[in-house]
């Protein structure tokens, strides 16, 4: 039997970078249907990508066709992958926690390198 690992995604971009924006939510997604733990922390300017209604707007292709980014995350929370944002990033996006979609938790500096040192994998966006 396959040993569980935990897998720790780091996503520091945001809605500047829309082709970036899948790639960690599909990964993720993947992990914890392989029955790994599967950990998102968004942080700079990542969390904008939790705002209510923004991953609505943004589309993985050009031109306006393709899956929207909502897709991917409803991929992912169906799957059971958990989503943390920085505190810090907050602010810098100009939001507040009542602003972002579902999410798991807030964390500052100490708990994501805690949860850096003892995840099995981090794979950084």
């Amino acid at each position: 039997m396959d040993e569980t690992k935990k897998y720790l995604y780091l996503v520091t971009h945001g809605v500047e970078s829309p082709e970036r924006s899948a790639s960690p939510f599909f990964l993720a997604t993947t992990a914890a249907l392989m029955d790994h733990e599967s950990t998102m922390v968004f942080t700079a300017t990542a969390s904008g990508l939790l705002k209510k209604g923004v991953a609505e707007t943004i589309r993985m292709k050009t031109g306006g066709d393709g899956a929207t980014l909502d897709f991917f995350i409803n991929q992912a929370r169906e799957a059971g992958v958990r989503f943390y944002v920085c505190a810090p990033s907050l602010d810098l996006v100009g939001c507040t926690v009542e602003d972002l979609i579902e999410i798991d938790g807030v964390v500052g500096g100490t708990a994501l390198n805690e949860m850096a040192g003892e995840a099995d994998v981090v794979i950084s966006f």
